[in-house]
């Protein structure tokens, strides 16, 4: 065989081999120079929520129910029912053992409270039972804080929240059928002490057409008042100073003739701020201490000229049932709130276009990296909301999107219009747009891949 043929043909395999393997290897740097390890988000709408906690003190018109009578009281219709002129509210008994009313009182509570739990759970579901859990885990760590800090009452407030939590979540799971034969057992104590309640000396009825409530806390006089808009600002923090008055041994509750109550937040000028210019709005108020949710509206904004008080006072028509009207009670109100799109901070650009500086973000569109100018309305915890109607975005045609003109065109439509500048061509970010949050050497119009 020719030699020289062999030598030609074994030269021809180790430069092909070599050529390839050069390829090769500049492929895979070619294509490790367009792959930056582009990571993307969408673009979502989100919301933040920016709210006070403040101490706020419930109005009402109250005339306290005097009986005229010593004694132990049965009450005859529930705390907080509508009742009318002449409806009998309470017996006034002289006979039967001592602490009667008290234990009435605690049965009353306990069936109330294992009605609820019943109610809440039959419209819950399985799917349910890990966020009851989840709750459980919380407060149970809530409590323990409360310990170690030395806050007693909270603790306790917090355990009785975890207890009904743990009864609501053994009905759910099914551990438990319900607690019909215990409020059964508990209504059967309660009728046992009741018969014991001999002797009437009194009935006291209604002499007016209102709601009834069991509590007297002392405060209906420091808190009364005639018209709701004569109140001043030194009237409100005169009322959150007051020492409520002792009650007397035959004050066996009140009567609240109107349905409209009202709640008055002795503040600063600072805090009043938040809330000038919106009378008549409605805000969602978290009652804390029960965890209750109720909509009032501002009903109006006072300042005590030059001395940097203020308060701000709240109403509403809605009198739910097992709300707890204790006098004091902290609020949470969100005071301010932000949506538009939330985008990593870290994926946040600033580029020039001419001389101008447009704060954007690049993102991926199929292939190609795109940049989207922002409008920032909030930074907070490592990212940013961007309005979400800073202008138009690109419309959807087809099977495609189309962009918006290219810097230096002019679409015939406008030809007679004055040209946009290069950076008025840049299009917003829009919905769902994928924002690159992990990649250098970003630039509009360079292509990526895997």
């Amino acid at each position: 065989m020719d030699k020289e043929y062999l030598k030609r043909v074994l030269t021809y395999v180790v430069v092909s081999v070599l050529a390839v393997g050069v390829m090769i290897y500049v492929g895979y740097h070619m294509v490790r120079s367009f792959t930056s390890g582009v990571e993307t988000v969408p673009a979502n709408l989100d919301t933040f929520a920016e709210s006070l906690t403040l101490d706020a003190y419930i109005l009402r018109r109250e005339n306290v129910v005097d009986s005229g009578q010593t004694g132990t009281v049965n009450y005859l219709v529930k705390d907080g029912e509508k009742v009318g002129i002449g409806d009998k509210l309470a017996d006034i008994c002289i006979g039967g053992a001592e602490g009667i009313r008290e234990k009435i009182d605690e049965i009353d509570e306990r069936i109330k409270e294992l009605s609820d739990i019943m109610s809440s759970a039959a419209y819950s579901s399985t799917a349910d039972a890990s966020n009851i859990e989840a709750r459980i885990r919380t407060l149970l760590f809530s409590v323990g804080g409360s310990v170690a800090s030395n806050d007693m009452i909270s603790a306790s407030q917090t355990a009785e929240k975890m207890k009904r939590e743990l009864n609501r979540f053994s009905i759910v799971t099914g551990k438990t059928d319900g607690f019909n034969d215990t409020i059964e057992a508990l209504k059967s104590e309660r009728a046992s002490l009741t018969a014991q309640l001999t002797n009437v000396a009194k009935t006291v009825s209604s002499e007016q057409s209102a709601y009834f409530f069991y509590d007297v806390d002392g405060y209906e006089s420091a808190f009364a008042f005639d018209d709701i808009d004569k109140l001043t600002v030194g009237d409100i923090y005169a009322m959150s100073t007051a020492t409520p008055a002792a009650r007397g041994s035959d004050e066996i509750g009140k009567l609240v003739p109107d349905y409209t109550w009202y709640l008055a937040v002795p503040t600063d000028r600072d805090t009043a701020a938040f809330f000038s210019g919106h009378e008549g709005d409605d805000y969602d108020i978290v009652f804390n201490s029960s965890d209750m949710t109720l909509s009032m509206k501002l009903r109006s904004v006072m300042l005590d000229g030059g001395a940097g008080k203020a308060a701000v006072i709240f109403e509403t028509s809605t009198m739910p049932e097992d709300f707890e009207y204790t006098r004091l009670q902290p609020i949470t109100v969100t005071v301010r709130s932000y949506t538009g799109y939330r985008v990593p901070l870290s994926a946040v650009r600033v580029v020039d276009y001419d001389g101008v500086e447009v704060t954007g973000v690049y993102i991926l569109r199929g292939s190609v990296v795109r940049f989207r100018k922002i409008e920032i309305i909030l930074t907070k915890d490592g990212y940013v909301l961007c309005k979400s109607d800073a202008g138009e975005p690109e419309t959807e045609a087809g099977d495609g999107y189309v962009d918006f003109p290219a810097v230096g065109e002019v679409p015939e439509t406008e030809a007679e219009t004055e040209p946009l500048l290069p950076y008025e061509k840049v299009p917003y970010l829009s919905l769902y747009d994928f924002v690159i949050t992990s990649a250098r050497n970003l630039y509009d119009g360079k292509m990526v891949s895997g």
